[in-house]
């Protein structure tokens, strides 16, 4: 991972433009396959990458590798709540079956549904906005002195090359029937597995190999005293808790920062 500690708001969106310029001209001489570039943004620069999983299970001194299979068997497990409680229909197949074509996680529409909704996932969610990713580092009114964003790129122009038994980064495509949220924040998904004894396993991106041609991560840091900046520049893009979220709570939110914050901070 390459850690890039920068000063200002603007230098941070200087670096984003000149990698999006770097890679138009590789797409340009290299005609194989350049994976969309991810960001994830964080409140306290200290965060780790980490899945809501994964703190759940370190919180309640559970263990954290999951077989897939068994992660499938406590999504049925919730599922009829759901389905009583709320005006969804998802649907998950009671056996356990992988798509040899497409090998993604089964219930792929209703692990996005739970993951939105608070239920601990394996599935880190990453955006394809650097700014919508700003948004969630700096919307904080408790941040810590440095907030990071990170950026995240699976394939780098080649074949990924990648050992079964070892730690693997998987990045989970866009183009799902899910919750709105999935589409109003620009979301897309990465689970870290391997195979243990034939079984697929999901464990910590924490433990994947990143690397230059393959799994290129950076994280940026910025100092938090940007947050006034940025926010009000994300508002007047129309990049806020509402627009993000689409409920009531979100509401609340916008209208509290563009009300009573932001009003302050013009002396108003």
């Amino acid at each position: 991972m390459e850690i890039i500690e920068l000063e200002s708001w603007e230098e941070f969106e200087q670096a984003i433009e000149e990698e999006h310029q770097e890679i138009l001209k590789l797409k340009k001489d290299n005609p194989l396959h350049f994976s969309d570039l991810l960001f994830r943004g964080h409140a306290n620069a200290d965060w780790k990458l980490t899945t809501t999983l994964e703190r759940f299970c370190y919180a309640k001194n559970l263990p954290f590798e999951w077989p897939w299979k068994k992660y499938h068997r406590t999504l049925l497990g919730i599922l009829p709540s759901v389905l009583s409680l709320t005006s969804h229909n998802y649907k998950l197949d009671q056996k356990f079956e992988l798509d040899p074509v497409f090998p993604l996680p089964p219930g792929y529409d209703f692990m996005i549904y739970a993951r939105h909704h608070g239920f601990p996932s394996p599935m880190l969610d990453w955006t394809r906005s650097p700014y919508v990713a700003a948004f969630f580092a700096f919307n904080s009114p408790f941040l810590n002195e440095k907030i990071s964003i990170f950026s995240f790129r699976e394939y780098f122009g080649n074949a990924k090359g990648y050992s079964a038994t070892m730690p693997t980064i998987k990045g989970l495509g866009p183009y799902v029937t899910a919750h709105k949220r999935h589409f109003l924040q620009q979301c897309l998904y990465t689970i870290c597995h391997k195979n243990d004894n034939e079984t697929q396993v999901y464990c910590s991106h924490q433990d994947a190999q990143f690397g230059e041609d393959q799994d290129r991560l950076k994280k940026y840091i910025l100092p938090a005293t940007e947050r006034e900046k940025v926010l009000r520049k994300l508002d007047f893009m129309n990049i806020n808790a509402f627009s993000l979220f689409g409920n009531e709570e979100g509401l609340m939110d916008w209208l509290a920062y563009r009300e009573i914050e932001k009003r302050l901070g013009e002396g108003l």
